[in-house]
């Protein structure tokens, strides 16, 4: 699996090598030179215009000039990838688990997929409560401080609430994940709820990062990798930084988008 996540990596970085000279290329053209098959080829194209590095129209491909930076990805492509990757990490929730849910949004799109199974969620992510939920599922919100605009609830209270509880199984979101510094955040109050959540998680962890957050590093520690069973990611990600965090004893389960 690794090996083949390699070669598409691998591939779709020829592709934009070849693209870079700013002309349109067709998928034709691009499969006699790669000796790779056009439905190959399309579906790469497809995954990188989908991340905003290509432009694609009428069997041709040309490269994204804003879609150079990695950080220029538009929301909408942002959201497909996240959605993905929330999909596959609530596939681990079993029926009658207790699931710990962070405040991040990565987290927050994990429990639309919860909906079949029977669970208890417990959280300090507000917009939680707001979702559809199965009927005989229970969801407990922490308590604290509300923070603004992520509707996250900090404090002592709320961390305290978490120190009360144990949990099959945690999924979180972050800012960004590294082998030098693991977990981090840009908000103290939340790198502390997160340190409890994962502490306090007796199953396996498991943490949602698209490309944009592998190797990056906030102000705040939420935990050492060592607290981290699983993270998932997409195929866009750094392989390098990747590897730094597999070394660390992280399971890492790639999604092509």
């Amino acid at each position: 699996m690794k090996n083949a996540i390699r070669n598409i990596q691998a591939r779709q970085q020829t592709l934009l090598d070849m693209l870079k000279d700013d002309q349109a290329h067709t998928v034709k053209a691009l499969s006699l030179s790669l000796k790779t098959s056009e439905t190959t080829i399309r579906r790469d194209l497809a995954s990188l215009a989908r991340m905003g590095k290509v432009n694609r129209s009428h069997g041709k491909a040309k490269i994204s000039k804003t879609g150079l930076e990695i950080d220029k990805c538009d929301n909408q492509n942002i959201e497909v990838i996240k959605e993905a990757l929330a999909k596959t990490a609530a596939s681990f929730v079993k029926n009658g688990n207790t699931v710990f849910i962070n405040s991040s949004s990565a987290a927050l799109d994990a429990v639309k997929y919860l909906i079949h199974k029977q669970v208890t969620i417990i959280t300090n992510n507000v917009k939680v409560a707001a979702l559809d939920h199965n009927s005989e599922s229970s969801v407990f919100l922490s308590g604290g401080e509300v923070r603004f605009p992520k509707e996250a609830l900090i404090g002592q209270s709320a961390q305290s609430f978490f120190e009360a509880i144990q949990a099959d199984i945690a999924i979180i979101g972050c800012y960004g994940i590294s082998a030098e510094r693991g977990l981090t955040t840009p908000v103290i109050h939340e790198a502390k709820i997160n340190e409890v959540i994962v502490k306090q998680t007796r199953g396996i962890v498991i943490c949602i990062a698209d490309y944009r957050k592998i190797g990056e590093s906030a102000n705040f520690k939420s935990c050492d990798l060592s607290y981290i069973d699983y993270l998932i990611t997409d195929t866009f990600s750094n392989p390098d930084k990747l590897k730094k965090i597999e070394d660390c004893g992280v399971n890492i389960i790639q999604i092509q988008v």
